[in-house]
């Protein structure tokens, strides 16, 4: 099993809410806030910046969120329902509004009352948006959370998070 497979199946399994960054937390809070009127919402951000990772958190930890169990799709061609979820994330979505409108009707055709969609560029559609930026600290705090799990970063100046586990991209 190669390095980055290895690391991201520990992410997964070993990842808890206090591991996300100032920027992700952020997110998280405008998210929440959001999601207490609405029913659908958009992340986005560069590549890099720990959108997926954020998915990843939300995922895990849907106890903490108060919306009951959450399904996590990483692409909107494995949108299936889930009868104990009622809540979607669905990752790498372009942003074309025929994209996210597809997306939207899949989930509601699946059951889910809310949905959070996650591109790189803001949704070209009438819906809540939060933008995730990456800063120094939040790739101070990543490199460091890599340092202890035993996965010193490729490189200590990245210019995303991707940089701190893949040698080139």
């Amino acid at each position: 099993m190669n390095r980055l497979v290895a690391l991201l199946n520990r992410l997964r399994y070993e990842m808890r809410w206090d591991w996300l960054t100032p920027s992700q937390l952020a997110a998280s809070e405008q998210l929440l806030d959001f999601f207490r009127v609405n029913d659908v919402a958009n992340l986005f951000g560069a590549h890099g910046v720990g959108k997926t990772f954020l998915a990843w958190v939300w995922h895990k930890e849907w106890k903490r969120l108060g919306f009951g169990r959450i399904a996590y799709f990483p692409f909107t061609s494995l949108i299936t329902p889930n009868e104990h979820c009622r809540f979607a994330i669905i990752d790498n979505l372009l942003s074309h509004r025929d994209v996210i409108r597809n997306a939207i009707r899949q989930c509601r055709l699946c059951g889910y009352e809310r949905v959070l969609l996650i591109t790189v560029h803001a949704a070209a559609d009438q819906l809540p948006k939060i933008r995730l930026d990456l800063t120094e600290a939040d790739k101070e705090q990543v490199i460091e959370r890599l340092r202890r799990l035993g996965y010193p970063p490729f490189t200590e100046q990245p210019r995303d998070l991707w940089e701190c586990v893949v040698p080139s991209l």
